[in-house]
């Protein structure tokens, strides 16, 4: 047999093997691939029609999955509401405080916190379903006491390494407020109500006037 007649019988018999099957999940690795799948489709269905109208058995028929794998994962359509809505909204925080790290100088930190807010993605578009988050929570002390440590936890991740604009990392205003001063103008509405405003307008306006009050020139920056 030839080298090229060896190569073909090679090149034929790998084509005719089965294929490799993937690796087994695990008991844990598949729960928790159910629980991103329950939480994906929550999203989609909530975003589309609401807490009120969005029921169980249409989010679980959006995964892919019966209304038993819902409940076996999340004891209510409360709890997955609020999973639902930690879960994106702290994925997105993060993914700024990721670009921030790695901004420069106070004018690159602002400017990507800027980009960043126009930029974002609102899928889903967690602005919908704030309200709806604040009532449920008004309801339950001991989830609105869970949301408040979720929240403070957030904006004060984010307000760390904004205060890097200020001369010595020092911002003139607590850290919790910087964060919640730019989160929540990034979920504001100023884009659905006023065509000629961003939300990085507005971010920009207030970061740099901060920064140009306690120091008047751009600061020295670290790292957080």
């Amino acid at each position: 047999m030839t080298d090229q007649d060896a190569t073909v019988t090679t090149t034929a018999a790998a084509a005719n093997a089965p294929a490799a099957r993937p690796p087994r999940l695990t008991r844990e690795q598949s729960r928790a691939r159910t629980r991103e799948r329950l939480l994906a489709a929550a999203a989609v269905v909530f975003t589309r029609e609401g807490y009120a109208g969005a029921s169980v058995d249409r989010i679980a028929e959006e995964a892919g999955y019966s209304k038993g794998a819902m409940y076996s994962n999340f004891a209510s359509k409360d709890e997955l509401f609020f999973a639902m809505f930690d879960y994106y909204a702290l994925g997105q925080a993060d993914e700024l405080c990721r670009r921030l790290d790695a901004a420069g100088d106070a004018d690159a930190i602002i400017a990507t916190a800027c980009a960043w807010a126009d930029g974002m993605r609102h899928e889903p578009d967690l602005r919908l379903l704030v309200v709806d988050m604040a009532r449920l929570a008004r309801a339950d002390a001991a989830v609105a006491a869970r949301h408040t440590r979720m929240f403070d936890d957030e904006w004060h991740q984010v307000g760390a390494h904004l205060s890097r604009i200020f001369p010595d990392g020092v911002a003139p205003v607590p850290v919790l407020q910087l964060g919640a001063l730019v989160m929540n103008i990034a979920y504001g509405h100023v884009k659905q109500l006023h065509g000629g405003l961003t939300a990085g307008d507005l971010i920009g306006v207030a970061l740099r006037a901060l920064r140009d009050a306690h120091g008047g020139r751009p600061a020295d920056v670290g790292s957080v």
